[in-house]
């Protein structure tokens, strides 16, 4: 029987959210790769590939990944706290304690993220998620339409302070020069200069990340909007969990339109987006001036990918090789970082900057073959993954069993 003294036992878990984690954390890593493998700029612009090849894959994940599963594993963020505040009420826990546990959780996650962020790689979202959820939890016990009135006005706050701020950038003296340099490879003593660093010793890295890492919380998730966008998207799932949309149970004849009109339109808008930054020469400036279109095309995608999961689950197989990734979705997101940066980092076998993005498709290819394999072997012993146990341990000052 789950209580509010436990995390939820495996009898009481929902397949759906796992699966959904599952597939989100594995084609974040289809992203990733590319900025642990080459300098940042590379994750953004297709043309720093060097063949047509690579900018057509690089296009492709354009339209039909980026921004899109990210965005479904912010909601589902969301929705796990909402699903341990709701677990604490029904367990007879008062809001005091119950908010207790959830700062707790918070703070952990935010430990892990700052280790990650600094001692592994720069790409991190732990402590975004970590730094957002303190402020998303204080949403915890509204109403279903009061808390979706603040998910859309987040959302709709973030997108617009997102795509403000990017549109701006190539008219703000001295941030263009900057910015079109570390996100677009303008400036070929960046690139350099990454390049030098990661491909030597780990001391280096860890200094650059440590720099580096204040700056883009403060640059890119305060004055860039991305804590204002994040906490719209967890609040945002917190109303979709209540609401049974992200545990599975509305209707299939409801999630296969829902999944149908939303990836037609988010697919169709990065579509046209990147016919006109191919038209463009995806110079730094058109890209700018076309982000607002990845602010609506992420959510929407994200919503269409989510209902498209619930209906296949509905009509066909149970992907439970995906679920056991999901239900170790921390601890494989890790372990991507520590491969992947292993792999080309100066520390490991030094891969970095040398290596086409169609090489970087088989590796993630083997990874996801990885991860499908030794998920649910680790499962079939153990009731968490090493992480998730680690995080709940802390979470609920317990140590929880570990062993099935």
């Amino acid at each position: 029987m789950s209580t509010a003294d436990a995390p939820v036992s495996l009898e009481n878990r929902l397949d759906y959210m796992d699966v959904l984690r599952g597939f989100a954390v594995m084609a974040i890593f289809i992203v990733n790769i590319k900025a642990m493998f080459q300098p940042f700029a590379f994750y953004a612009n297709p043309l720093l590939w060097g063949s047509e090849a690579d900018a057509f894959i690089a296009n492709v994940q354009n339209i039909f990944v980026d921004n899109k599963w990210r965005t479904n594993f912010t909601a589902l963020f969301g929705a796990g706290l909402m699903l341990i505040a709701m677990k604490a009420q029904e367990a007879g826990m008062d809001k005091k304690e119950a908010g207790a546990r959830l700062r707790r959780r918070l703070t952990f996650l935010l430990l892990f993220g700052l280790v990650h962020l600094v001692g592994i790689w720069m790409g991190d979202i732990l402590t975004i998620y970590a730094i957002t959820g303190f402020i998303a939890i204080l949403f915890r016990n509204m109403s279903t339409g009061v808390l979706t009135f603040w998910a859309i006005f987040f959302m709709v706050l973030g997108s617009f302070w997102m795509g403000g701020f990017m549109m701006a950038t190539p008219f703000i003296p001295g941030m263009a020069e900057k910015m079109s340099g570390m996100m677009w490879g303008t400036d070929p003593e960046m690139l350099a200069k990454e390049t030098e660093i990661f491909l030597g010793g780990i001391g280096g890295q860890i200094a650059y990340r440590a720099e580096s890492a204040l700056g883009m919380i403060i640059g890119y998730g305060i004055f860039g909007g991305m804590f204002a966008a994040t906490l719209g998207l967890m609040l945002g799932g917190m109303v979709l969990f209540k609401t049974g949309f992200l545990q599975g149970r509305w209707k299939s004849s409801v999630y296969l339109p829902i999944a149908v009109i939303a990836l037609g339109l988010a697919w169709g808008l990065e579509f046209w987006r990147v016919l006109e930054l191919n038209k463009a020469n995806w110079s730094f400036e058109a890209f700018s001036a076309w982000s607002p279109v990845i602010m609506i095309a992420g959510p929407l995608g994200a919503f269409g990918y989510a209902a498209l999961i619930a209906f296949i689950l509905r009509v066909g197989p149970k992907l439970s090789p995906v679920a056991a990734v999901g239900r170790m979705a921390f601890t494989n997101y890790i372990a991507c970082s520590v491969i992947g940066t292993t792999l080309a980092y100066g520390h490991g076998l030094g891969m970095y900057g040398d290596v086409s993005l169609q090489q970087l498709m088989l590796i993630v290819g083997a990874m996801f073959v990885a991860m499908l394999i030794w998920s649910p072997l680790w499962l079939s012993v153990f009731r968490f993954g090493p992480l998730e146990w680690l995080w709940r341990s802390l979470t609920y000052k317990k140590i929880q069993p570990f062993m099935k």
